[in-house]
């Protein structure tokens, strides 16, 4: 039999308690170890009985839900705090998580929502410990060589970051498709990761399970390895993996330009190619993957004001120092029938189209609505074989080259360098 999920109720309303202590009284997973009616005797509780779980309401006397999961982040660090609040306000809900609790669950929530999250916080923290054991090897103990192709992959690993200057065009299907076709068509280890940070839509594209996402490797950003890493990203087709955005909009603000950095560095380790959907906003977090990508693709369309951001997106690339040669422009939902063709958008952008993806409304929309890649469905569809061309243009052609796109990446000023 599993091991039983201890579980720790801390709130201040007697009949609360009462109710979460039936229902989950039904799981056969679970047991409530004990009951606190304010965040001071929450703590003592915690420290007394080790629980898995604490359940914690915010407004109580004496200690409030935030202060005592302040105290037990730092005392009991191995009881996961899931917050409890009638209050859903951005800022209420950040100072929550900055506290360290795992999640955040608004009054009222149904029995499911409780019972999924306890499950989902519960077999993270047991993977947490899990990679924490692996990783503290005794100190006299000299790490062994490492493989040549990990060496390799750790200085080549190729970064696709994909933009449009507006939304709509499409960017994150392309993105999702070229993923999952690169895979297939390569055979390599592909990752994908949605940087689109509030309103990303690659879970949703890929009909993925959504239960964790990039905060979860920021909670545990000092203790991070590539073990864990896997163990956070959710397997996609063709042994794809991608890493999601947060689970809630409001956790996106948690996410600092550190800790993309310190996650992109691990990826480039494991990862023959990382796919990065961005979103329009050019924050700095995605100014700092864009600074350091190795192509840029650009996803624009037939409109005049996608036409018109994407001709403002080059300009501010070309005052970053990013070299055209490393930006790749394409052309989705390109019609016979538009008003505008590739000879009068290269023209007007003054930069050469290097794709064209047709528009092909009703495979697109199947395909968004089913959560079906249609590089999968469709392989022999138009808009496949154009995907499957963008692969081979975005692949590097020669070892040669390769090579020489490092020192060519030393050289541009970048960003961050001109501060």
């Amino acid at each position: 039999m599993a091991d039983l999920i201890k579980v720790l109720i801390v709130d201040d309303i007697p009949s609360t308690l009462d109710n979460l202590q039936k229902l989950l009284s039904f799981e056969p997973d679970i047991q409530v170890v004990g009951t606190a009616p304010n965040g001071k005797e929450g703590v003592e509780q915690a420290r007394k009985l080790d629980p898995d779980i604490v359940l914690m309401d915010v407004n109580m006397p004496i200690v409030d839900g935030i202060q005592a999961t302040e105290i037990l982040a730092q005392e009991v660090p191995n009881a996961p705090v899931i917050i409890m609040s009638v209050q859903g306000e951005r800022d209420y809900l950040r100072r929550a998580m900055q506290s360290g609790a795992r999640e955040f669950l608004i009054k009222p929530f149904s029995g499911d929502e409780l019972i999924a999250s306890i499950r989902r916080v519960y077999q993270l923290e047991q993977k947490k410990e899990s990679f924490l054991a692996k990783t503290a090897a005794p100190e006299d103990q000299a790490p062994g060589p490492q493989p040549a192709d990990g060496a390799r992959r750790a200085e080549h690993g190729q970064v696709f970051f994909f933009y449009s200057g507006k939304g709509g065009v499409g960017k994150s299907l392309i993105a999702a498709n070229l993923a999952v076709s690169m895979a297939n068509e390569t055979k390599a280890k592909v990752a994908l990761v949605d940087l689109d940070l509030q309103f990303g839509d690659v879970g949703v594209l890929l009909n993925l399970d959504h239960s964790q996402g990039i905060t979860d490797l920021i909670e545990n950003i000092e203790h991070m390895d590539q073990e864990f890493i896997r163990e956070v990203m959710v397997d996609g087709p063709f042994g794809i993996k991608v890493l999601l955005t947060p689970i809630s909009p409001e956790l996106a603000d948690l996410v600092t330009v550190d800790h993309v950095r310190r996650i992109f560095s691990e990826l480039r380790k494991m990862f023959d190619y990382i796919i990065v959907d961005s979103s329009c906003h050019l924050g700095e977090i995605n100014l700092e993957v864009l600074d350091h990508a190795d192509r840029v693709v650009v996803v624009t369309s037939l409109s005049i004001p996608s036409i018109k951001n994407t001709k403002l997106a080059l300009k501010i690339f070309d005052s970053l120092s990013i070299s055209p040669d490393r930006v790749v422009l394409l052309l989705n939902k390109s019609d016979a029938h538009s008003e505008f063709n590739r000879e009068s958008v290269e023209a007007n952008l003054r930069f050469p189209i290097a794709g064209q993806v047709p528009n092909d409304a009703k495979l697109v929309i199947n395909s968004i609505n089913r959560g079906n890649p249609f590089v999968t469905t469709h392989p022999e569809s138009e808009i496949s074989q154009r995907i499957r061309e963008l692969v081979a243009k975005l692949i590097p052609s020669s070892p040669a080259k390769e090579a020489a796109e490092p020192a060519d990446k030393k050289a541009r000023k970048g960003l961050f360098a001109r501060r």
